[in-house]
């Protein structure tokens, strides 16, 4: 399977777990802060399930540190969706805003990672990544 796919999974469970975190919002009537302590658990048990099927432990200071920090940045994330939610934030508009990272991740991409597609790609990754922060503005007027 390539990327892409890999990419459109991703799309389909992050989307799903939106819908699924209202809905246990809604029912239980937590503390967002309760909310990502729940989620990841989740998180836990799922990495735990790949590591136990196919266990790949190469623990090197630099690259696992790094990998806590990327997680605690998307945990201040997820904390700040969870707040919006519990405020009764309607994930039909708040979506598409919290998906502005879209461009954001393409700009620090190409700042950070000197991803710098060539000219042809440029306009369609600029273009499509514009689109996406036009659709948040839209939705959250």
């Amino acid at each position: 399977m390539n990327w892409i796919a890999y990419g459109l999974i991703a799309a389909f469970f992050f989307a799903l777990n939106t819908i699924i975190y209202k809905i246990a919002q809604q029912k239980g009537n937590f503390s967002p802060y309760y909310g990502v302590l729940m989620f990841a658990i989740g998180i836990i048990i799922v990495a735990g399930a790949f590591f136990l099927f196919k266990p790949s432990f190469e623990f090197e200071w630099k690259s696992s540190g790094l990998a806590i920090v990327a997680g605690a940045i998307w945990a201040i994330g997820m904390l700040a969706v969870a707040i919006a939610i519990s405020q009764k934030a309607e994930v039909a508009r708040l979506a598409p805003i919290y998906n502005i990272n879209t461009i954001l991740a393409v700009l620090m991409g190409i700042i950070f990672l000197k991803e710098i597609p060539d000219v042809s790609q440029m306009i369609r990754v600029i273009g499509g990544a514009v689109l996406v922060v036009i659709g948040a503005i839209l939705v959250s007027i």
